[in-house]
């Protein structure tokens, strides 16, 4: 008879006299007579010894997957020491149950199925076919008979992890046979170096390999810029670099899989930074390994009180300040620590599988309090909750949320999704696969985080989307890099718009960034300018003010924006109308303390008295300028600079040809800047009427008094 699946995450706590210290209360109904101080494997197990891959033989072994011959079933083991009142040497055991139909979507995250497969046919498998070098097991066992031959071995060697970051993307650019061409070319690489300098090389799986060479700062130096090289030449794109975590062998008496997870650790520090490749091991970072898993069994613990709640940010129409719609955002009640924000514990529990039980919770909060709001009489708004692709990946999402809007009477429309770009970047076809199938659904899903990894433009016209989200990170930039910025903020809307796809900002701060935003035709932001995440009750207070609210959500339709680029590039106007409409005009390169033209218009040329040729002789403006009005003349593009969407505007006096001066209004925005030079558009107008009867005036008026 086929056994229920157990799908929550078992947790109990053992001395280092295997004694149960504690029982999660999944465990508590399968063994109600439990008792404090029990020996785990007889309780658990009917034996009168230890387990043989008991995590306390192996106390640095982070996950494992454990073969129970009793039950005939495969568990996933995360185990990690932590400090228990009243007793020495505690470990912390979370299991999971993992089923033969559910292996190969684990393996997707883990790559553990060469692992599986060597446990349950030990021996079979010694090199893999596709690069040559030892697999998983088969390094380990090799590793550590190198070890035992060379007894004076310590730090005179060391463990070398690599990762091919983002080689998921790779795949999804170039195709599945130009990826393993390139796992095959790094395996050549390393069973060259192998060779060279003698030590054993072992493929993990996917796109992670390990080699052990000698300790010498050179051999290892080599080792970087070797690989590194090939895969930058290979890829052409530098997301696709590898990451090194080093591991010196100081300590033989260690397994070889204990060295690889150190290495591991290490490697996992330098993830995502691209100026730094490489990390060492060191102890402290044992350390943040032990307090994370004292973080997971309280997470653990938090799980099972029901101590996670949500906050709501508003979306908002950058126009009016009116709310659109909200956004789930997970916090953790803390018994003892208060509110605590995301940041502090889901990184422990996207690592540990806990993420999809935590996000269950929220969905089922949310739609929960969707139906309290429609019972109670209030006029409902969406509210958008995450998905994950580990989600995708664990449940089958599109039935879960169909479940959940039918069992609690909601129309889809008021449960919006948001799915992260990463999950479309790493995982294209499943995810969108998934995507198109909630939209059929009648749900709303929102592509979250747009342009925070390496997404392209080009990927836009294939999502299947609604909402677009784009991240106003590129607005954070300094002073040499915020044109570029600005520059791909830009294509962005520009496509969106061409695409229909609604569209909203997120991370808005700033009246200037909201500014910006508007004249790139984007409508609507989340950020807090316009509110932090607040509790539920306190969202409720606000919708109960309709005049906050536009009932109308994130609209894509609306009035057809004057697209100047567009009109200069047409048939529509000729240089005549667009001398006429737009006035004298410059563009100005400002550098240091000088001011020179690059372009003009024809009527610019009329405004001075100088025909181009004259100009192209007498580029430097600041001459020009009257000699009070220069530190004037220089502020306002200072201003311009530091006022990005509105620009900044002053009056200064010029010199025409004929030698007399005019009072001139310089209206200037700042375009991009390059090499230390600043490029401005002026916007040009005689003020010197305007000026003279204003003097005029201030002498009448002085006179008078």
């Amino acid at each position: 008879m086929r056994q229920e699946k157990r799908t929550e995450t078992i947790t109990y706590i053992v001395d280092e006299s295997y004694r149960i210290q504690y029982m999660s209360k999944a465990l508590m109904k399968q063994f109600s007579d439990f008792e404090p101080g029990e020996i785990c494997y007889e309780k658990f197990r009917g034996r009168e010894k230890p387990c043989r891959n008991c995590p306390l033989a192996h106390p640095n072994r982070k996950t494992d997957l454990f073969y129970n011959e009793d039950q005939g079933k495969w568990l996933k083991i995360n185990a990690g020491e932590v400090e228990w009142p009243g007793a020495r040497n505690c470990h912390v055991i979370l299991a999971k149950d993992i089923y033969e139909e559910d292996m190969d979507n684990l393996c997707r995250f883990v790559n553990m199925k060469k692992d599986i497969l060597e446990r349950r046919n030990p021996g079979k498998t010694e090199k893999n076919k596709l690069t040559g070098l030892f697999a998983r097991i088969s390094f380990f066992t090799q590793t550590e008979a190198f070890l035992r031959v060379n007894e004076t071995a310590a730090g005179k060697y060391c463990l070398v992890a690599i990762d091919i970051e983002h080689f998921k993307l790779f795949n999804e650019w170039y195709g599945q046979v130009a990826g393993d061409k390139l796992l095959r070319e790094i395996g050549a690489h390393l069973n060259k170096m192998r060779q060279e300098f003698g030590g054993i090389a072992g493929y993990m799986g996917g796109d992670d390999f390990v080699i052990v060479l000698p300790n010498d700062e050179k051999v290892l130096e080599n080792l970087k810029c070797r690989i590194t090289g090939f895969v930058r030449a290979y890829g052409g794109h530098t997301g696709f670099l590898p990451a090194f975590g080093f591991y010196v062998i100081d300590d033989i008496s260690l397994s070889a899989s204990q060295m690889y997870d150190r290495a591991i650790l290490a490697q996992e520090t330098v993830k995502g930074n691209y100026a730094v490749r490489c990390a060492y091991y060191s102890s402290d970072m044992k350390t943040r390994l032990e307090n994370n898993h004292v973080l997971l069994a309280e997470v653990q613990a938090g799980l099972e009180r029901d101590e996670f709640i949500y906050y709501l940010q508003p979306k908002c129409n950058l126009n009016t300040g009116k709310i659109v719609g909200l956004e789930s955002l997970v916090r953790w009640k803390h018994p003892e620590k208060g509110i605590v924000a995301p940041g502090y514990f889901i990184p422990v529990m996207e690592s540990n599988g806990l993420i999809t039980e935590l996000d269950m919770k929220v969905w089922e909060q949310v739609c929960q309090t969707l139906q309290d709001w429609i019972k109670s009489g209030h006029k409902v708004i969406p509210i958008s909750v995450n998905v994950s692709s580990v989600d995708i990946y664990a449940i089958d999402v599109v039935e879960h949320f169909k479940n959940l809007v039918r069992k609690y009477g909601l129309p889809p429309e008021y449960v919006e999704l948001e799915i992260t770009e990463s999950a479309y970047v790493e995982e294209y076809k499943v995810i969108t696969g998934v995507a198109e199938a909630l939209r059929n659904a009648g749900f709303t899903v929102l592509m979250d985080d747009f342009g925070s990894g390496y997404s392209s433009l080009n990927m836009l016209k294939d999502v299947n989307v609604d909402v677009l989200k784009i991240d106003m990170k590129f607005l954070k930039m300094d002073e040499n890099t915020m044109d570029k910025g600005m520059g791909i903020l830009e294509a962005v809307t520009r496509m969106a718009n061409i695409m229909g796809l609604r569209m909203i900002a997120e991370g808005v701060e700033t009246e200037d960034q909201i500014n910006y935003l508007l004249n790139m035709g984007c409508i609507y932001g989340q950020g807090y300018f316009f509110y932090k995440p607040l509790p539920v009750e306190e969202i409720k207070a606000l919708l109960n003010d309709e005049n906050n609210v536009d009932y109308r959500g994130i609209q894509a339709r609306k009035i057809e924006h004057v697209r100047f680029k567009d009109l200069f590039q047409s048939e529509l106007a000729s240089d005549s109308i667009l001398n006429n409409i737009l006035g004298p005009i410059a563009i100005y390169d400002v550098y240091c303390d000088n001011v020179e033209l690059l372009q003009v218009n024809d009527k610019y040329c009329l405004l001075v008295g100088q025909d181009p040729v004259d100009l192209a002789e007498n580029v430097q403006v600041m001459e020009a300028i009257h000699p009070d009005d220069r530190k004037k003349m220089q502020n306002i593009f200072q201003r311009s600079f530091q006022r990005l969407a509105e620009g900044a505007e002053g009056t200064v006096r010029r010199r025409r040809e004929d030698g007399q001066y005019i009072w001139i209004n310089i209206k200037a925005f700042f375009l991009r800047e390059q090499d230390g030079h600043k490029m401005f558009y002026g916007a040009v107008r005689d003020v010197s009427e305007e000026m003279n009867q204003f003097q005029k005036l201030m002498f009448y008026q002085n006179r008078g008094n």
